[in-house]
């Protein structure tokens, strides 16, 4: 058996594809409403609706 600590954000798999989707569409732009980071994160995840290469690296999934 594994033991995890408490809190170990690094060690979820939901974690990096944020850490991921922050880089592509958030980095270095400028919203000046809810609505457009929203969007822009909807546009990023239904990029992502298929199983893709990016997605099982960041999830380790096989």
């Amino acid at each position: 058996m594994l033991f995890l600590p408490p809190h170990s954000p690094q060690l979820a798999p939901i974690e990096r594809v944020w850490k991921l989707t922050r880089r592509m569409e958030l980095r270095n732009r400028y919203f000046s409403t809810l609505v457009e980071v929203l969007e822009a994160v909807e546009a990023c995840f239904r990029h992502w609706i298929r199983s893709n290469e990016i997605l099982r690296r960041l999830c380790c999934i096989i």
